[in-house]
């Protein structure tokens, strides 16, 4: 199952490759125990199956080595579905059991997020209050 993965970030690649493969098997087997509930596992199946993987980029790390216990990998995926290229952006939780890294769950990106496309001013705003842009963040 994990042969080889010493680091939370050796697991996120190769979580990235199985969803390259379409191995739904390794990604619900390193998704950790307790937050495995909460995996759609059909939802899980369909993206892997439709969507074209274009590329992993890791952005940062944090602990997640061979003696840590937990760690944290921000990365962004590129992908391409229904002809249209897209950037999943994550910020994961990594978990250390038995000798083995799991997937523990995503995390906030607040303080992380970057824009990458011009915001208007009366758009709502990046953060999710459902206010608009002028009203909150781009005061």
């Amino acid at each position: 199952m994990q042969t080889g993965i010493k680091t939370a970030k050796e697991l996120m690649i190769a979580r990235y490759n199985a969803y390259e493969r379409k191995d739904i098997k390794f990604l619900v087997e390193t998704h950790c125990e307790e937050t495995r509930g909460k995996l759609d596992i059909e939802g899980t199946k369909k993206w892997a199956e439709t969507a074209e993987w274009l590329g992993l980029e890791i952005i940062s790390t944090e602990a997640g080595q061979e003696c840590d216990t937990e760690g944290v990998v921000e990365f962004k995926a590129r992908y391409r579905e229904n002809g249209e290229e897209h950037t999943h952006h994550e910020k994961s939780k990594f978990i250390k059991k038995d000798n083995k890294w799991y997937y523990y769950g995503w995390l906030p990106l607040i303080g992380t997020i970057k824009k990458e496309e011009k915001i208007g001013r009366n758009d709502l705003c990046i953060c999710g209050s459902g206010k608009k842009y002028k009203k909150c963040c781009g005061k």
